[in-house]
């Protein structure tokens, strides 16, 4: 019966008693079994015995050709022998191949398949480093035998190393629950056509080397490419020291618009029919899988490459997918839920997209790589030149990652995951976006939530949504561009922000960690901190190192403890904001170690609108770098629109510059506790100004003390006020040009100028002392020097009194020239007036209830007059040519000329010289009846000069006032009569002697 099969099947038996006991010469009569001329079977007889071809194979090192027409079938098992070459082959007519029913093995022989249809392998191939090569044009198949192709995988072996070649188009590769060991070399399944099907299924376990490599001609049409490859591995074991890889290819660089609902997109569906696929790679081994797809530009088919299934790796191996594409490729649809790669294990997915988004994730995704590795992202290729305009990862969808390493985003393109980001305590994650051949790329974030690590890194990141560091918990923006957190940023870990050359951009932000922001703004950048910033624990510091950069702050700032820095060339307040410390409505940590502390270091602090500084226990805006320093906009200096900083119940108030200048073109103020102690132990200890140059432009008010120190020079606007309300004004600088008002309501003024000149206006206080001792101090015309209840002492090297100056008790110190202008008032009401001076050239009025002038030299045209008593001390010339009056009311004038002293009610006008006086004063003495009346009516008639003009003691008195006292009239005193005379002839004499008038 077996003789009436066709002779075109050729099948391998076990012996037969049917058959008799054949011998090889009587089944493979052709050949001598050598490589030249192989024994091969005849068309008689069409079954062959297994054990025939095996004793012969095992007895030498021969070559056998086995050959059918259709279908050459190997029923029963086969030993090549240790050197023996086996060669089966089919023409594949009818739809023939070879099929592989039960195992061929071998130590070292060969196996070579070749079909012009399919072969099917079902059974173990098993050759140790033999080589085995199999050709078909038809499909190739390692599955089981019937309809169920599924088994137990260990128990099909295929060991060799050598070629599997699919030679024909629109064919298949089929690995169903196989064993593979890649000897030696290893071994390659190899297809060169455009539409080779890979289909795996079940479990895979691979030793050795094992590649399947299917790439396309170079020059084919993009439509060419069509069939898909389909990955239902539930799983995929690659052993120790073992490399398997999966390449699927598209090499033909040419794209277009796939219309045709037949053809599909050329590249691997990963679905496992139980939803998950586990990778188990040994540690140093690997699984590699790369991918490029046909270049199809029409995006409503659907994507080319999809990951259908849940993927676990274990092991401590690598598996890596690498998708590339020219310009137009597609997305990669990640639609699996969960990745969970552990035992140390590293698993990368690289694309090279650009036609879309490098990755497309579909659903909600959980990825868990404790201990372990995970990487989905973008990376270059060889097209270097071309830019990635699309996403390196896509997603609308939440991602939990549970812990290890894990690292997603673009080595030259953008992100968008706009879903939840909820990052657990064991994992350590790192978003990336970096420019490449394109620029401005950036992540764009949802909410973010973080219990582990979370580093951005790249260009830019947007946060759209919230970002929380929880307790614990490492946050670091490191992103080289721009960091924007648009929603509310809850720190409870440790945050550090640094930007390397750009900015950021913070919404509300909630600190009970450790948080650092430091930016590198490149030009016209701004870091904008647009919502309110709580800083519950620890410092913080916001910090932009780069010329000319600016932080724009539009929200409220709370510090609870320990240091809150801003630092950048220039500030702006864009709102109306607080700065404090303290939070949840609680004041600054009353512990002195934890008292919160406020350090402004900028070049220029714009104020768009107020200020308000609050609560600190030092709180300091300073300059940057070495630099000057301006408070306010330069618009704001007419006090049209002038806004204000205001220091309020803050301990220590100072604006400093060092060794740079200070202008302050906005109002400041400190407010709170009225506290006026001035040792810094109530909440207000008042505001300190320090610099090289302070120019004050606007008012200054501060309830307590104001210490302004300048270097070099004080320059005040002249409607700019400095003001201490219920403290004191102290003043230093080298010199000062004071146009504006200085006061205190309730405290001392004190100004110093230790330089060349010092120019004041009004100054009021309790007691107020204007130092310029190695200068000149000049106060102004019109301008007002008020001490409510005590002492205003001014002392300088020259003097020039323009103003007035009241006071309780005046003193005027000059070691030079002291000048009271025309026009001056120095009035000490309830005390006594002081003037010392080398030069006292007075032209005003000064006055007081006991007046004291110790000078050098006297002169000028105004007066000095005591209520109750005068003293005058002038060791050199005292000039009244000029009108000056020096005039006790009510009481003694006691005058010491030249160490001489005389006893006179006034100094009258026009004593040329000590001598004259004294003669002067002798001779009236002699007229025994002149009343008291008329020495007073003389004397108040003001005197231009008293000299001896005959030598009987007449004396003549010039008088410079209205009717008597003009220049030319004269007072003459001679034989008993005092003449008055106009100097045009009319004359009023009194009788000296008898006391008559006529």
């Amino acid at each position: 019966k077996e003789w009436l099969l066709d002779p075109d099947n050729v099948t391998i038996e076990a012996p037969s008693y049917s058959r008799g006991n054949a011998g090889i010469d009587s089944e493979f009569p052709g050949g001598s079994g050598t490589k030249e001329s192989p024994k091969t079977n005849g068309e008689q007889p069409t079954v062959l015995t297994n054990e025939t071809i095996s004793n012969y194979l095992k007895s030498g090192t021969w070559v056998m050709n086995i050959t059918a027409k259709k279908n050459l079938t190997v029923n029963s098992s086969i030993n090549i022998g240790d050197s023996s070459h086996l060669i089966l082959h089919s023409e594949g007519k009818n739809n023939g191949g070879v099929k592989i029913k039960e195992d061929i093995t071998s130590n070292g022989g060969n196996l070579t398949i070749q079909s012009g249809g399919w072969v099917d392998v079902h059974k173990n191939i098993t050759l140790g480093t033999g080589t085995l090569n199999i050709t078909a044009k038809g499909s190739i198949a390692f599955e089981g035998n019937g309809t169920e192709k599924a088994r137990n995988a260990s128990s099909a072996q295929i060991t060799a190393q050598g070629t599997i070649t699919n030679t024909g188009d629109q064919k298949q590769l089929r690995l169903n629950n196989v064993s593979i060991n890649g000897t030696g070399i290893g071994l390659n399944f190899v297809s060169i056509q455009p539409n080779t099907s890979h289909r795996f299924d079940g479990e895979l376990i691979i030793s050795g080397r094992v590649h399947v490599n299917q790439t396309t001609p170079k020059n084919l049409s993009f439509w060419k490419v069509s069939d898909e490859s389909y990955w239902n591995v539930s799983h995929l074991t690659v052993k120790e020291k073992s490399a398997f890889s999966f390449t699927k290819f598209a090499l033909n660089n040419n794209h277009g618009r796939e219309t045709s609902r037949y053809r599909k997109g050329g590249g691997v569906i990963f679905r496992s029919p139980t939803g998950h696929t586990n990778f188990t790679v040994k540690q140093g081994s690997v699984a590699n899988f790369s991918f490029k797809a046909k270049n199809d530009t029409n995006h409503a088919n659907q994507l080319p490459i999809q990951f259908n299934s849940n993927i676990s790796v274990d092991g401590g191996g690598k598996v890596l997918f690498c998708i590339t594409s020219n310009y137009s490729g597609r997305s990669v649809g990640i639609g699996m839920s969960s990745i969970n790669v552990s035992d140390g294990s590293n698993l990368t997915f690289n694309s090279s997209i650009r036609g879309q988004e490098a990755f497309n994730i579909s659903k909600d995704l959980t990825i868990n790589a404790t201990g372990s590795f995970f990487e989905l992202g973008q990376y270059s290729d060889t097209f270097n030149g071309n830019g990635f305009n699309h996403d390196a990862i896509k997603s609308t969808h939440n991602i939990s990652i549970l812990g290890g390493n894990v690292t997603l985003g673009g080595q030259d393109s953008s992100s968008t995951i706009t879903g939840n980001i909820n990052i657990s305590q064991a994992a350590n994650v790192t978003l990336r976006a970096y420019n490449g051949n394109g620029r401005n790329k950036q992540l764009t974030l949802g909410n973010v939530s973080i219990e582990g690590n979370l580093s951005l890194i790249g260009a830019s990141a947007n946060i759209n949504g919230n970002l929380s560091v929880k307790e614990n918990a490492k946050f670091k923006g490191e992103t080289q561009d721009n960091l924007n957190i648009t929603g509310t940023f809850i720190n409870n870990g440790d945050s550090k922000i640094n930007i390397s050359q750009g900015v950021v951009k913070l919404g509300n932000v909630t600190n009970d960690g450790d948080l650092n922001i430091t930016t590198h703004a490149k030009h016209n950048q701004r870091s904008i901190i647009g919502g309110d910033i709580i800083n519950k624990k620890g410092s913080l510091n916001i910090t932009d190192s780069n010329k000319n950069a600016e932080i724009q702050i539009g929200g409220n700032i709370s510090q609870k403890e320990g240091n809150l820095t801003i630092s950048s060339d220039k500030i702006n307040i864009t709102n109306q904001i607080t700065i404090k410390a303290g939070v949840d409505g609680e004041n600054s940590d009353s512990d002195a170690t934890n008292n919160a502390n406020l350090t402004i270091k900028t070049k220029e602090l714009k104020l768009t609108q107020d200020l308000n500084i609050s609560g600190f226990n030092k709180a300091e805006i300073t300059a940057k770098d070495g630099s000057d320093l301006t408070i306010g906009n330069t618009n704001s200096a007419d006090s049209t629109n002038a806004k204000k900083v205001t220091f309020n119940q803050v301990k220590d108030s100072k604006i400093s510059a060092g060794d740079h200048n200070v202008t302050l073109n906005s109002k400041v103020e400190t407010s709170g506790n009225t506290d006026n102690t001035g040792d810094g132990s109530g909440n207000n200890a008042g505001l300190t100004i320090a610099a090289k140059n302070v120019e004050v432009k606007n008012n200054i008010t501060s309830n307590k003390t104001v210490n302004i120190t300048a270097s070099e020079k004080l320059t005040t606007k002249a409607d700019a006020t400095i003001n201490a309300t219920t403290g004191n004004v102290e003043v230093t600088a080298k010199t000062g040009d004071i146009k504006g008002e200085v006061k205190s309501t309730s405290g001392n003024v004190n100004i110093t100028a230790n330089g060349d000149t010092l120019n004041v206006s009004n100054v009021s206080g309790n007691a107020v002392t204007i130092t310029a001792d190695k200068g000149k101090l000049t106060t102004q015309a019109s301008s007002s020097i008020t001490s409510n209840n005590g002492q205003t002492t001014l002392t300088a090297k020259d003097g020039s009194i323009a103003g007035s100056i009241n006071a309780a008790n005046v003193t005027l110190n000059t070691t030079g020239t002291l000048t009271t202008v025309e026009g001056s008032n120095i009035n000490a009401a309830s005390g006594t007036l002081v003037i010392n001076a080398k030069d006292a050239k007075l032209n005003g009025a000064a006055s007081g209830d006991h007046t004291v002038v110790n000078a050098t030299n006297a002169s000028g045209s105004g007066s000095v007059t005591a209520v109750t008593s005068s003293n005058v001390n002038i060791t050199g010339d005292l000039s009244t040519v000029n009108g000056l009056n020096i005039i006790s009311k009510n009481g003694r004038n006691t005058v010491v000329l030249k160490g001489t002293e005389i006893e006179v009610k006034y100094i009258q006008p026009g004593v040329a010289s000590v001598e004259e006086v004294i003669e002067a004063k002798r001779v009236l003495e002699k007229v025994k009846d002149l009343s008291d009346e008329e020495r007073e009516t003389l004397a108040k008639l003001g005197v231009s000069a008293v000299r001896f003009i005959e030598p009987n003691n007449t004396i003549t008195v010039n008088t410079q006032n209205e009717f008597t006292t003009r220049p030319s009239s004269q007072v003459t005193i001679s034989e008993g009569k005092a003449c008055f005379s106009s100097g045009n002839g009319a004359a009023v004499c009194t009788n000296v002697a008898d006391d008559g008038q006529q």
